[in-house]
């Protein structure tokens, strides 16, 4: 069951049509709430109202009625040309050309062992510690080195939300495979949040909550657990990734797909529902499902 999607933008648009001027997310947010326009009972609404946001102008581009006119600042696209409209760096540029957080490949021994989730064994400070960054179109063509990534397996009561991407991504071995997981390339922006050891720090969890938003818009943070490193080297591709590994429990089945077009036909499935199709998931799925959801389910009949 998805968030209805007028909701936090209804909110945005009637807030600026009545302040006149541009606002952060934030001040939409605090202003739509104070004045009845928007009930929301998340801990952090302004960052949904923000990814909401961001998104209807990423899908809609120029046909979309609200414009940014600095970073996390928001407007109505019909006041132009008396406000000039500010781009995003993020969406300007193609995801092959960002730059991603790598490790020279001769140390992954020193993390994982082998293939499928490690636990325990290694040190998250020593990994952060050996990356550097490189445009990930180059670090795609580099096997000398380590891309790192998040997983999110995100899960409301025993069910696994799961989705199929589609041809628009990058990632062509992924294309019309399903998925449990959501999540993207790091960059080094993202080590002080993702390394802090306790998720019982807020920063972190903010971080994890904002970055997961991108791909999964929900209303309120999620109980978030990290769980290893996740590894496969059966496949040229696989083998130039390393991921970190969260279990993210909700406490609804609410939520919306931020990357519309990109990741289609979510659901929530049991695991014996994953099991039974295993083969229609990509690599590190599959491996997920046998060793993590659901290790002792067997096939049914």
């Amino acid at each position: 069951m998805e968030i209805a999607m007028g909701k936090f933008l209804d909110a945005a648009k009637t807030t600026l049509e009545r302040v006149r001027q541009p606002l952060t997310s934030k001040e939409i947010t605090d202003y739509a709430i104070a004045h009845g326009i928007l009930v929301s009972e998340g801990k952090t609404p302004w960052q949904t109202m923000k990814s909401k946001l961001s998104t209807n102008i990423l899908d809609f581009d120029h046909e979309s009625e609200f414009m940014r006119t600095e970073k996390a600042t928001f407007a109505l696209r019909k006041w132009k040309p008396e406000i000039h409209e500010y781009v995003s760096e993020r969406f300007r540029k193609s995801p092959l050309e960002e730059e991603i957080l790598v490790f020279d490949a001769e140390r992954l021994k020193k993390f994982v062992a082998g293939n499928g989730i490690s636990t325990e064994g290694f040190e998250i400070a020593s990994l952060f510690d050996s990356c550097f960054t490189m445009q990930r179109l180059a670090a795609e063509d580099d096997t000398s080195v380590i891309q790192l990534v998040s997983f999110y397996i995100v899960r409301f009561e025993g069910r696994c939300l799961t989705f199929k991407r589609s041809k628009r991504l990058p990632e062509s071995r992924l294309h019309n495979f399903y998925s449990v997981a959501f999540g993207g390339h790091l960059n080094k922006e993202d080590i002080p949040s993702l390394f802090m050891g306790s998720f019982d720090h807020d920063d972190a969890l903010t971080y994890i909550y904002r970055e997961l938003q991108e791909e999964l818009i929900l209303d309120y943070e999620p109980l978030v657990t990290f769980v290893g490193l996740l590894f496969d080297d059966s496949r040229p591709v696989s083998r130039q990734h390393l991921a970190l590994v969260y279990d993210v429990e909700l406490s609804s089945d609410l939520f919306e797909i931020g990357e519309r077009g990109f990741l289609t036909d979510p659901k929530f499935e049991s695991p014996r529902e994953l099991f039974n199709r295993i083969g229609d998931f990509e690599n590190w799925s599959q491996l997920v499902i046998k060793d993590y959801i659901q290790s002792d389910v067997q096939p049914a009949g």
